[in-house]
């Protein structure tokens, strides 16, 4: 379309050759401001046109749009001129309306993409939570390299490696190099025949796993779905007592956990999962149940001991530990499992309340002189039961020199052979400092 224009901005006449444009009021356009035909955001570029115009006898093209029915605005692109010997301004326009039919549709393509982008990071998401709580142990391994393409933490606890080495190291090193050899005939089989295999072999850790090899395709070649799953619950002793052997733990009303004579975990019930704060069963079994319950390893090796002597142990004080770094005081209660084989011991976890805790010790973490050492045989380590009796006879000492002095602390700190300052320490570190020397 063309437009001819007087100095002033006033349109002078209009021409154009699509009917559609006449919609649009373009035939009313003569006799009016070029300005007044705009939308407001265009205003500034019809002054800018006729600004360049006037100094350079062109302009830049500009882009306007006029104001239609219904909220469609007409986008044309003008360039101004001025024609010698002609007593008005020449505006070329060339309408835009298709190009701006396809940016619009452009802009909507982008809209859908990025809703499509944006679902399938979510789904993407919702994969990798899933994949990486669920109990059981997959990798993902590409069929040409065997690496480890990806993994979840379940892979990795049964493994023994955590999942960040665990990610592009080759699957073959993950079992004993014995077995090596028949898990690459595995993997080609699988590729070759496009069929599961299953492989019973020894991890790397020295663990009995076995591994279920599927191929599938993913962007053009076969990659391998390894399924990992730990041998200790196949391989048990308890393996006939029933068709679900370990669903009659989930009847126990407390915590409950079976254990071997060396004190690895072949099963536990949700509550003992609750009570350290762990996600699945596969992070516990096969593992050894020192890593959650006694202050130290002579705990369960006292209880181990009393068991293989007496079948049976009752209120057995102890403490559990969580995953989450606090610890607790608790009673165990064990028993002897007859599986024809070796024994296996179903060990009963109960809190302490409060009303349960021994009142023997003192706010500052002393035993009072009458404790009776005996009892914490079994729960303290022999190191500290020495440790803590060298304070108590510390203690007596101070307590007697104090009263042979008559509360003289210059003359109990000589009979005791300490400076005056070590004897304020000791009388502080015991809570003596207003002791008066009687009974």
């Amino acid at each position: 379309m063309t437009l001819l224009v007087d100095s002033s901005g006033s349109i002078i006449d209009v021409a154009y050759l699509d009917p559609a444009i006449d919609k649009f009021g373009a035939e009313d356009w003569p006799g009016r401001n070029w300005a007044d035909t705009v939308t407001g955001e265009s205003v500034d570029k019809i002054r800018s046109l006729i600004d360049e115009c006037a100094k350079t006898g062109a302009s830049r093209p500009h882009q306007v749009n006029h104001p239609g029915p219904r909220g469609a605005d007409l986008p044309v692109e003008y360039v101004l001129r001025r024609v010698e010997g002609f007593p008005y301004l020449v505006a070329y326009g060339t309408d835009l309306r298709q190009f701006a039919d396809v940016q619009q549709q452009l802009i909507q393509v982008q809209f859908e993409l990025e809703r499509e982008y944006r679902r399938v990071r979510e789904s993407e998401a919702r994969y990798r939570v899933i994949y990486q709580k669920m109990d059981g142990a997959l990798l993902v391994v590409d069929g040409e390299t065997r690496r480890i393409i990806d993994g979840n933490a379940a892979a990795g606890q049964i493994l023994g490696i955590a999942l960040s080495k665990l990610v592009g190291d080759t699957l073959v090193s993950q079992v004993q190099r014995d077995n090596r050899e028949r898990l690459m005939e595995a993997l080609a089989e699988s590729r070759s025949l496009g069929q599961a295999r299953t492989l019973n072999v020894t991890g790397s850790n020295g663990s009995a796993i076995e591994l279920r090899i599927s191929p599938y395709r993913e962007n053009g070649k076969i990659n391998h779905l390894v399924s990992i799953t730990s041998q200790v619950e196949e391989d048990h002793p308890m393996r006939g007592l029933t068709a679900d052997k370990w669903g009659w733990t989930e009847a126990v009303p407390e915590s409950q956990i079976v254990i071997d004579a060396k004190g690895t975990i072949f099963s536990v019930n949700s509550r003992f999962l609750d009570m350290i704060h762990l996600l699945s069963r596969n992070l516990a079994v096969g593992r050894n149940v020192n890593n959650w319950i006694g202050a130290s390893s002579v705990d369960m090796q006292v209880l181990s001991s009393r068991l293989r002597d007496e079948g049976e142990v009752r209120q057995f004080l102890t403490v559990v530990r969580d995953d989450m770094g606090s610890s607790r005081p608790v009673r165990l209660s064990a028993t002897r499992i007859d599986t024809g084989g070796d024994p296996l011991y179903s060990v009963i976890v109960t809190e302490q309340g409060a009303r349960e805790m021994p009142a023997a010790a003192q706010a500052n973490g002393m035993h009072g002189p009458t404790s009776d050492f005996s009892e914490l045989i079994g729960r303290v380590p022999l190191k500290e039961l020495i440790r803590e009796s060298a304070d108590v006879i510390e203690k007596l000492c101070i307590e007697a020199a104090l009263t042979q002095t008559e509360n003289n602390r210059a003359a109990a700190a000589d009979l005791l052979g300490l400076s005056r300052q070590s004897l304020y320490l000791k009388l502080k570190r015991y809570g003596l400092e207003d002791y008066n020397g009687r009974n």
